[in-house]
């Protein structure tokens, strides 16, 4: 919600009013698996595969919804047996008076054990054996002792860490992972097994995966339920980009095989309070630092690559859904995704507060802010998306194939068309597509809370969808004459 203050000037008997707003941008910018390739869409998975997060996402007082989880997690996990390590020398840990490493320590570690990792920077060995982070016990829990993820670090340095494996690679449930950043891996930063329900992944900052920074791949019969993804941030670097994983042969192209958050068989998982940037790959130039492995440097040459999007959930089951809400999604490839290709993948599913920018030209780099393709009964509603390029991609917002029903799309502000594709069937209700960007907070660096209350197209135009609905800020919107986009505007 962006609250716009009046504020009452007295100089020498003449009263002046002005519009101030309150709230400013936040810019910051054995594991070799034997699970079988997924057959969804058209991706193929190789593998089978600021202290406070306060305005992580959301640029305003959400930060109470953050800090409740980081309260949750720190109550929860104090029962258990705590584990202190701090970092030593290069891949190793400091266990009390013990030199050991990370993946020994949580391999060893009692089901219930909190490992609290110290200030410092964490490395990894690299010596052809799997070296990563392998969470096997339940209700394991991973967080730094400050609660601050800028200092704790956990670096793979684009290691080989064996098996074409994560930094962390999760198959238990309950596991928490808080307060930490995880960075330069040449494959996923956290990847999901089968077992790993419950996850919860909060208040990380996760920063250039050479794959998807956070991947589920638990095989087509198995599912994953019940995960979260909560005031994180997902950033890739122009270094980072240069090192973007590609696949097919080594002799051959190298696509853009990266991504945000890519989720396969997974149902009812909460995406909150992310934050999104940089996430797309260069539609031409030289090949990635290392290609795949530095071993196979010499062999590939780069050709570019469409990157999957900020937040792409391939399915659910009926009975379940998503929820995606109050991200922000700054100059990525592709916002989110729900489903792919004309196969029915996603049931129900909510879509809602999340606020998408560009400022890139579409084609090859940069593609639609929201796509759903072979989904049921899905909810996108209340979003703010605005593409400033003047060769931007065409639609704002896609719902493709006959396999797509019973779509709700309103109350949705784009600069964009809401567009629909292949025989797909929906009801759009009170979508504005021709947004400012004189309505904007701040456009260039993507926070589009909106500038002022008095835009008749949007105040109080909105269809009432939940009375008891919140804003991009987790503020209580006007239930029975709710604003178009993500931002309740009030004036007070």
């Amino acid at each position: 919600m962006k609250n716009l203050t009046l504020i009452v000037l007295i100089v020498t008997g003449i009263t002046i009013l002005t519009t101030v707003g309150c709230k400013e941008a936040t810019k910051i910018g054995e594991e070799l698996s034997t699970m079988p390739p997924t057959s969804e869409g058209e991706e193929v998975d190789v593998n089978n595969e600021e202290n406070d997060q306060e305005n992580v996402g959301t640029n305003g007082t959400s930060k109470s919804f953050c800090h409740g989880i980081s309260e949750e997690i720190v109550t929860s996990t104090n029962s258990g047996k705590i584990i202190t390590l701090s970092p030593s020398t290069a891949g190793y840990v400091n266990n009390g008076t013990l030199k050991t490493t990370l993946r020994a320590v949580i391999s060893a570690a009692e089901e219930g054990s909190t490992i609290l990792l110290a200030d410092g920077t964490y490395t990894f060995i690299e010596n052809g054996n799997y070296n990563g982070i392998y969470i096997t016990k339940p209700g394991i829990t991973i967080r730094s002792s400050s609660g601050d993820p800028e200092k704790v670090i956990l670096d793979a340095s684009y290691s080989d860490l064996g098996g074409e494996t994560a930094p962390i690679t999760v198959a238990a449930q309950s596991i928490t992972i808080a307060d930490i950043t995880i960075k330069r891996s040449i494959f996923h930063l956290i990847h999901l097994w089968n077992g790993s329900d419950n996850v919860k992944i909060h208040n990380v900052h996760l920063i250039d995966g050479g794959e998807q920074f956070i991947k589920s791949s638990p095989g087509d019969t198995n599912r994953i339920n019940g995960g979260s993804v909560t005031c994180s941030k997902f950033i890739m670097t122009p270094i980072g980009r240069q090192n973007v994983w590609g696949y097919g042969t080594q002799y051959g192209g190298t696509r853009c095989y990266t991504g945000g958050i890519d989720t396969h068989s997974t149902n009812s998982w909460q995406i909150s309070d992310n934050y999104f940037e940089g996430i797309y790959c260069e539609s031409s130039g030289g090949h990635p630092i290392h290609g795949k492995k530095r071993t196979d440097v010499a062999y590939v040459t780069y050709v570019g690559g469409l990157a999957e999007h900020a937040i792409h959930m391939w399915n659910s089951d009926a009975g379940t859904r998503h929820i995606i809400e109050r991200n922000t999604i700054v100059n990525c490839a592709r916002g989110i995704g729900l489903g792919l290709g004309s196969t029915l993948r996603i049931h129900g599913g909510i879509v809602r507060n999340n606020m998408i920018f560009s400022s890139h030209p579409g084609g090859s780099e940069h593609d639609v802010g929201i796509m759903l393709e072979g989904g049921a009964d899905v909810q996108i509603y209340n979003n703010t998306l605005f593409f400033s390029h003047s060769n931007a991609y065409a639609n704002a917002i896609e719902y493709r194939f006959s396999t797509t029903t019973g779509a709700t799309i309103s109350n949705n502000l784009t600069n964009k068309a809401i567009a629909r594709r292949d025989s797909a069937s929906g009801i759009l209700t009170t979508n504005v597509t021709t947004a400012s960007s004189s309505w904007f907070a701040n456009l260039a660096s993507g926070n589009l809370h909106l500038a002022s209350c008095s835009i008749p197209e949007l105040s109080e135009s909105g269809s009432v969808i939940d009375t008891n609905a919140v804003d991009v800020d987790n503020e209580l919107r006007d239930g029975l004459a709710p604003d178009i986009g993500a931002d309740q505007c009030v004036e007070i």
